[in-house]
């Protein structure tokens, strides 16, 4: 009931700020689709042929008041890379409102089908098709994902073709699904680390390639100069990194709670945390955990060490969730299920009503953490360890491990 009651007042409010307010403004004063406006501008660059104004501040600034007028006061810094403006340029063609409202029905359907696909195979455990679907529904980090109209569906797909891939014992185009995260590539900092500590080579194969293929048809279509131009931009970025978060109460991740401390111990702080994460997920990715359930880790984990992260990013946890709830309710311990609801319960509430904003520390990530300590402990518990075989010649199903041939 929590969870309809919840969804039903998410998605009037966004109906309401979609459709009501004078032109491409909301009721509220802010643009409606605020961060898409970004990416419609960059991709009408790129199909206008002005793609050498991607990482000009002042002439990105233009163009985007040139399309949509009263988006004067919207600043955007250029911090995405060359791939995005390709993916939104067929989107340029459309008149601005248009446009967004057909990528909002696209990342609503995809992420639908998401969730639909990651839960079928748990389905056993979690038999109530009303709860899941509208516990996605009423996931804040989606509704955010929707209403800004960012691309973090994106980086959701790439986690679950991944798996999709994993799970058929395909480690190369599971790399090659990977390497999609190179749109947003601080995702990928606990995932490139258990490749290489795990020696998952196959998957490092096909990330390098995806890499390539990607980097290949920015430069075939736009040109070297704006790979260059993007990274030259690169090390301005992260000397900046703090001014990209113009509303640091929406921030999730362990940089919201070490930026609190001292900033002459606040980024060591940060880098330690998130290296004692990184070797938790490292050393549980060797076991005969289940599959969903050491993906669904790293996927946490790579929320938890992310130095950017915005409450839409969090939409990725959507598979995690799924699938530590069902973990839980199979193992039909009623300690750790009452322990891992509560815990989700009440992430939803801190992802909807940031704490940071009131007090000053961001609880949804202390709950995170909690989460990740608790489905670590039950993993280890009764994933058992298989660290003296190489990673890439075994291949673990849902349940267990099963034996591959060394590819």
């Amino acid at each position: 009931m929590h969870a309809l009651l919840m969804a039903f007042i998410l998605w009037i409010a966004l109906i309401v700020t979609f459709a009501a307010g004078p032109g491409n403004r909301s009721i509220a004063g802010p643009i409606k689709g605020p961060d898409f406006l970004q990416f419609y501008t960059i991709g009408s660059l790129v199909r206008t042929h002005h793609a050498a104004a991607l990482y000009d501040f002042d002439a990105l600034h233009r163009a985007q008041v040139a399309l949509v007028p009263e988006s004067d006061p919207e600043l955007y810094p250029p911090v995405y890379p060359p791939q995005a403006a390709l993916l939104f340029a067929p989107f340029s063609v459309l008149s601005f409102r248009e446009a967004m409202l057909l990528w909002s029905l696209i990342t609503i359907a995809i992420f639908w089908a998401i969730v639909r696909s990651a839960w079928r195979p748990v389905a056993a455990n979690l038999p109530d098709s009303v709860f899941v679907f509208a516990a996605a529904a009423a996931f804040p980090p989606f509704w955010n994902l929707v209403l800004y109209g960012q691309t973090t569906i994106v980086i959701l797909a790439a986690f679950w073709a991944g798996w999709i891939a994993l799970e058929r014992r395909s480690r190369f185009l599971a790399g090659v699904a990977f390497g999609v995260l190179l749109i947003k590539p601080q995702f990928a900092i606990p995932l490139a680390v258990v490749v290489l500590a795990c020696r998952e080579w196959a998957m490092l194969l096909g990330a390098v390639t995806s890499i390539a293929m990607q980097l290949g048809v920015v430069a075939l279509v736009l040109g070297w100069r704006v790979l260059e131009a993007y990274a030259a931009f690169v090390p301005v970025m992260l000397r900046h990194a703090d001014l990209l978060e113009a509303k640091p109460f929406q921030s999730h991740s362990l940089r919201a709670v070490t930026r609190l401390a001292p900033a002459s111990i606040a980024l060591p702080l940060w880098a330690v945390l998130s290296a004692a994460v990184i070797i938790c997920i490292v050393k549980l990715w060797k076991t005969g955990a289940p599959l969903r359930v050491r993906l669904g880790l790293l996927i946490l984990a790579s929320v938890l060490v992310n130095p950017h992260l915005i409450v839409y990013d969090a939409a990725v946890l959507a598979l995690p969730l799924l699938w530590f709830g069902a973990y839980v309710q199979e193992r039909n311990v009623r300690a750790d299920a009452v322990m891992f609801w509560m815990t989700a319960y009440w992430l939803y509430v801190t992802f909807l009503a940031p704490t940071a904003a009131a007090i000053g520390v961001q609880v949804s990530v202390l709950l995170m953490t909690w989460m990740l300590l608790l489905i670590a402990r039950i993993a280890a518990r009764e994933g058992g360890s298989v660290e003296a075989a190489p990673s890439h010649a075994l291949a673990f199903s849902a349940r267990g491990p099963v034996s591959e041939p060394t590819l």
